[in-house]
C-alpha cells in the first residue's frame, strides 16, 4: 500500500491540516501536517506514512491502538492485524449491490469476482496482508486452504498474535475457513479475526486443534519469538460459533 505525495497533500487539506499548494513536494508543511493529521488519530507523531497511516488517511478513521491490553500486560499486534481491525464490523450487502471495499480487495488481488457473495474470508485475509506491503500467495488467493496448498509463508507449530488460522469444513475437502489469530478466550478458544464471519468482519471463537487447524505467518515478516495459547491476549467478543464462516 503506497501513496504518493499529492494523494497526501489532497487528503490533508481535505481533513484542514495542509494549506499549501498541491504540488508533491514533501516539505516542511507537509510533514507538519502529516504530523498533525497522525497526533489527532492517536498515531505515533512522526512525518512517516507507512500502511496504517493510508488507511487512516483515506479512509477517514481512527486506527486502533498499536498494542492489545490484557491482563496488565502489553501485546504489540502486526500491522497486517490492526489494518483488520479498522475493519471490524465491514459487511456484505444483500442484494444486487455490492460492498465497494470487497469489490476494491478483489481487484486489488487481481481476482475476477464482482460480487460480496463470493466466499471472502481469504480475500480479506490476504487484502490485509497486502495493504501492510508483504507478498502475497501467489496463487489460490480466493482459497480459505491457499496458503497451505503453495506453502507461503512460515509455518508455525501453534497460534502466535497475528498468525493466519486455516481451518478444514467438514465433509468438505479442499474447503475452509481462515483467520487472523486475534487472541484466545477464557476457555481456550482462538479468537479469530476474519472475513465473512456471519457475513461479514467479527471476532468468534474456534477450536485451536479441531478441524485440522494450522498455522502460518506471512512471509517477509520475521516469525514471532513466542507461540502457543499463553503466548495470546485474553479478548472478548460480541459474537458466537457461526458455520456461515467461508
Amino acid at each position: 500500500m503506497t501513496m504518493t505525495i499529492k494523494e497526501r497533500q489532497k487528503l490533508l487539506k481535505r481533513y484542514g491540516f495542509y494549506h499549501g499548494r498541491i504540488d508533491g513536494i514533501d516539505g516542511p508543511k507537509t510533514s507538519a501536517a502529516t504530523i498533525a493529521f497522525k497526533q489527532s488519530r492517536g498515531l505515533r507523531a512522526r512525518d512517516y506514512v507507512g500502511p496504517v497511516t493510508i488507511m487512516a488517511l483515506r479512509k477517514a478513521i481512527r486506527p486502533v491502538a498499536a498494542n492489545i491490553a490484557s491482563d496488565g500486560e502489553r501485546y504489540p499486534m502486526p500491522v497486517w492485524l490492526r489494518l483488520a481491525y479498522s475493519h471490524l464490523g465491514l459487511r456484505e450487502i444483500v442484494g444486487r449491490y455490492h460492498n465497494a471495499e470487497i469489490l476494491g480487495w478483489w481487484e486489488r488481488l487481481s481476482l475476477p469476482f464482482k460480487d460480496d457473495e463470493t466466499p471472502w474470508c481469504a480475500g480479506f485475509g490476504n487484502a490485509m496482508v497486502q495493504a501492510a506491503g508483504l507478498p502475497v500467495v501467489s496463487k489460490n488467493r480466493a482459497a480459505a486452504l491457499g496458503w497451505r496448498w503453495n506453502g507461503y509463508g512460515t509455518r508455525l507449530d501453534g497460534p502466535a498474535l497475528g498468525a493466519v488460522m486455516s481451518m478444514e469444513r467438514p465433509g468438505k475437502p479442499g474447503s475452509g475457513h481462515m483467520t487472523f489469530v486475534a487472541g484466545r478466550d477464557r476457555h481456550g478458544n482462538i479468537m479469530g479475526l476474519g472475513g465473512n464471519q456471519g457475513n461479514m468482519v467479527s471476532i468468534n471463537p474456534y477450536s485451536p486443534t479441531a478441524r485440522n487447524a494450522q498455522y502460518h505467518w506471512p512471509e517477509g515478516s520475521r516469525p514471532p519469538a513466542e507461540i502457543g495459547l499463553n503466548s495470546l491476549p485474553v479478548i472478548t467478543s460480541s459474537g458466537s460459533k457461526l458455520t456461515n464462516e467461508a
